[in-house]
C-alpha cells in the first residue's frame, strides 16, 4: 500500500482519485475491525445470559448456542472453553436417553482435555460430569467429583467455582440425609453468590436450603423461603420455576399433614408439566399427589396416578422409581395384599440402597416391620424393625448438635507450593537478565528499565494476589450474620491453644453455650427477630472478652468461647456474667415481650494438675455433654462438666 500512495503522489492529476482509493481500503480494514467488535460484545451479552442463572427455555438455549458457535472465531480459545462449559451444562436431561448420552458427551469432554486447558475449564467440566452421575443415580462417584471440584477451585481461588460445586454437593449432601454438612455447603454458597451479585444462582440456592430446612424437619421455615422464592419467580414470569417450587411447597404441606392443599400445589405443577410435554417431570408430580391421596386413604385415586406415573417412571430413575415402588407397597399393604406390598418394596428398596436415601429407606423398613407382622412372620418383622433403628439412629446422628465436637479443620498446602514455584520462575527470569546485562553493557538502561517494569507488574501482581486471599480468607473463616469466627475458624484456633496450654503447663477452659428456645423465637418473633437474637448475643460475647477471634459460631444458634490462662473457678463466673450480659443487651435491642437467655455448659483442662483431656475434641466433649445438663436442668442456667476420672 505504501508504494501505491508514492505513485499516487507523483501524478498529481490523479490525486484525488488516489486519495479515494485510500478511504476506501481505510474503511475496508475499518469495518471489520467494528464488526468483530460487535460480534464479541454480543457474544458477551450472551454468555452474561447464561452466567446470570435465570431460567431459560430450552429453544433459546439451543439458539444462542448455536449463535455462539458461528461467532467465536477458531482462534478464540478463552471463548471456546467457556462455550463448551455450556455445552455440557445445557445439554437435555428430561429422559433416561437423554441423561445416558449427555452423560457420555461429559465423560469424552473430560478425555479430550487439552494440556493448554485452564484449570477454570477442567473443574467446570468435572463438576458437570459430576452432576450427570448424579442424575445417573452414581451419588458416591457424584460425591466424589464435588469434592474434587470444591478442593479445585479453592487452590484456584476460584469463588464462581467455589459456590457452584458446594451448592451442588450441598444439595446432594441434603438429599442423603447429612444436613449439619450440607448447610454448612449451602449457606456457604449462597454468601459467596450473594456477594458476586449472581441472583438467579442465588435463588436456586436458596431453594435448596429451604429444602434442607422441610427434610430436617422444619417445614414451616421451608415454606417461607418457597413464598419468597415463589412470589419472585412470578414476579419475572419463570413459570416452569413457578411450577417447581409450587411442588416444593406441596411437599412441604404434606409433612404439615395439610395434604388437601398439597394435592392442590402439586395438581397445579402436574398440569404445567403435562402442557409443556415435561412427562418425566410431570410423573414425579403424580407420585407425589399419590402420596397425599395415601394419606386421605383415596387408595384408588392414588393408585391411578401411580400407575401413569410409571408409564414414565423406570428404574433407570432410582430416585423417583425408589418412592414410586413404595407408595405402591403401601396401597398393596393398606389392600391387604401383603405379598405383593413386599414384591414393591423389594424393588423400592434396591432404588434407596442404591441412592444412599436413608430416609426414604426409613419409611420403607417402618412399612415392611408391619407387613411382616401382619403375616405373623414376627422374626422377620424383628429384624427388619433393628434395621429401622440401626438407619433411623444413623440418620439422627447427621442431624445431632453433638456434631460439634468433631474437628475437621484441613490444611491444604498446595498454593504455597504453588506461590513458590512463581517465585522461583520470577528469580529465574532475574538471572536471565542479569546475564545480557554483564554480556552488553550498551543495553544497560534498557535491561534496567525492562527490570523495574517486571518488578513493577510482579508487585502489582502480588498485592492482588494478597487482597484475593484476604478476600477468600475472610469469606472462608468467618460467619457471614454475626461476622465472628465460624466453626472452622475457631476449632483451628482453639487446636492452637490446647497445644499451648499443654506444652506451658497452664489452664484452658471454654464456653459452650446456645439461645434457649431459639425455634420458638423464629416461630413467635420472625427470622428477622432470629438473626437480632443471635447478633445480640455476639455483642455480648465481645463485650465478654475484647479478642474476637476466642469466640466463634459453631451451629445454627451454638457459641463457643475460648478461655486461655482460666480456672474453672473464673470461666464458671464468666459464664454467668455472660448470661447477664445477653439479657441486659436483649433487653436493648429485642421486642420487650422477648426474653433472652442461653444455657452453657464449661470445662476446664488442668495440665498441671496431672489429669488432662487427650486431645481438645475431649474438652469440647466435656462442656457440650454439660451443656446438654443445663438443657434438662431447665435451661437459662450453667452446668461445669464432670472432672477427668
Amino acid at each position: 500500500m505504501i508504494s501505491y500512495l508514492f505513485q499516487c503522489e507523483q501524478e498529481i492529476p490523479h490525486l484525488q482519485h488516489c486519495l479515494r482509493y485510500l478511504a476506501i481500503l481505510i474503511l475496508l480494514l475499518i469495518v471489520p475491525l467494528t464488526l468483530a467488535a460487535e460480534e464479541k460484545t454480543q457474544v458477551d451479552q450472551i454468555f452474561a445470559l447464561f452466567d446470570s442463572g435465570e431460567a431459560i427455555p430450552r429453544e433459546t438455549i439451543e439458539q444462542n448456542l448455536a449463535l455462539l458457535e458461528k461467532l467465536i472465531s477458531s482462534d478464540d480459545s478463552l471463548r471456546i472453553e467457556k462455550l463448551n462449559q455450556l455445552k455440557c451444562w445445557n445439554q437435555p436431561s428430561d429422559t433416561e436417553e437423554e441423561i445416558a448420552k449427555a452423560l457420555h458427551s461429559a465423560e469424552q469432554a473430560l478425555a479430550n482435555i487439552t494440556a493448554t486447558a485452564s484449570a477454570h475449564y477442567i473443574t467446570d467440566i468435572t463438576l458437570c460430569h459430576s452432576w450427570f452421575l448424579q442424575l445417573t443415580g452414581d451419588i458416591s462417584g457424584a460425591m466424589q467429583g464435588y469434592t474434587k471440584s470444591v478442593k479445585s477451585a479453592y487452590e484456584n481461588e476460584d469463588i464462581k467455582l467455589i459456590a457452584d460445586a458446594r451448592s451442588l454437593r450441598g444439595a446432594l449432601h441434603s438429599y442423603i440425609g447429612d444436613f449439619s454438612e450440607a448447610l454448612d455447603d449451602l449457606v456457604t454458597a449462597q454468601g459467596l453468590y450473594e456477594s458476586l451479585n449472581l441472583t438467579g444462582w442465588a435463588n436456586v440456592n436458596l431453594s435448596d436450603i429451604a429444602t434442607s430446612f422441610r427434610r430436617y424437619g422444619d417445614p414451616e421455615s421451608a415454606i417461607k423461603y418457597y413464598s419468597k422464592l415463589k412470589e419472585l419467580y412470578v414476579k419475572n414470569g419463570n413459570k416452569e420455576q413457578v411450577a417447581n417450587v409450587t411442588s416444593d411447597i406441596g411437599i412441604a404441606l404434606d409433612e404439615m399433614g395439610e395434604h388437601e392443599q398439597a394435592i392442590e400445589n402439586f395438581r397445579s405443577s402436574y398440569q404445567y408439566f403435562k402442557e409443556h410435554n415435561l412427562n418425566l417431570i410431570a410423573a414425579i408430580n403424580a407420585t407425589n399427589i399419590a402420596y397425599s391421596l395415601i394419606q386421605l386413604n383415596r387408595l384408588n385415586e392414588a393408585e391411578t396416578y401411580l400407575k401413569e406415573a410409571a408409564q414414565e417412571i423406570t428404574e433407570n430413575e432410582p430416585a423417583a422409581y425408589s418412592f414410586l415402588k413404595l407408595f405402591l407397597g403401601k396401597i398393596r399393604f393398606q389392600q391387604g395384599r401383603y405379598q405383593e406390598a413386599l414384591d414393591e418394596l423389594s424393588a423400592s428398596e434396591n432404588a434407596f440402597r442404591v441412592m444412599h436415601n436413608d430416609r426414604g429407606l426409613i419409611q420403607l423398613l417402618q412399612l415392611k416391620s408391619d407387613i411382616y407382622a401382619s403375616l405373623g412372620d414376627l422374626p422377620q418383622a424383628y429384624n427388619t424393625l433393628q434395621q429401622f433403628v440401626v438407619i433411623t439412629k444413623k440418620v439422627d446422628d447427621n442431624t445431632s448438635a453433638h456434631q460439634t465436637t468433631e474437628l475437621k479443620v484441613k490444611f491444604d498446602t498446595s498454593w504455597i507450593e504453588s506461590e513458590n514455584k512463581r517465585l522461583i520462575d520470577n528469580q529465574k527470569s532475574k538471572e536471565q537478565e542479569l546475564a545480557l546485562l554483564e554480556k552488553n553493557k550498551s543495553l544497560q538502561l534498557i535491561i534496567l528499565l525492562l527490570t523495574g517494569c517486571i518488578l513493577a507488574i510482579v508487585s502489582l501482581f502480588a498485592y492482588k494476589q494478597v487482597h484475593r486471599n484476604r478476600h477468600l480468607q475472610t469469606i472462608a473463616l468467618t460467619d457471614y450474620l454475626t461476622q465472628l469466627p465460624n466453626r472452622r475458624h475457631i476449632y483451628a484456633q482453639a487446636e492452637l491453644y490446647f497445644q499451648q496450654a499443654l506444652k506451658q503447663q497452664t489452664p484452658l477452659s471454654v464456653i459452650i453455650f446456645d439461645a434457649d428456645h431459639f425455634k420458638k423465637i423464629n416461630d413467635n418473633f420472625g427470622h428477622e427477630i432470629g438473626d437480632q437474637a443471635l447478633l445480640t448475643i455476639a455483642e455480648a460475647c465481645q463485650a465478654l472478652t475484647a479478642d474476637r477471634n476466642l469466640i466463634g459460631r459453631i451451629g445454627g444458634e451454638e457459641f463457643l468461647i475460648l478461655l486461655p490462662n482460666t480456672d474453672a473457678n473464673r470461666v464458671w463466673q464468666l459464664a454467668h456474667e455472660l448470661q447477664t450480659l445477653i439479657t441486659r443487651y436483649g433487653a436493648i435491642n429485642l421486642p420487650v415481650e422477648l426474653k433472652l437467655t442461653v444455657s452453657a455448659g464449661v470445662a476446664t483442662l488442668h495440665p498441671e494438675l496431672g489429669k488432662q483431656d487427650d486431645s481438645f475434641a475431649r474438652l469440647l466433649k466435656r462442656a457440650d455433654n454439660a451443656l446438654y445438663e443445663a438443657k434438662n436442668a431447665g435451661r437459662n442456667c450453667v452446668k461445669a462438666a464432670e472432672a477427668i476420672a
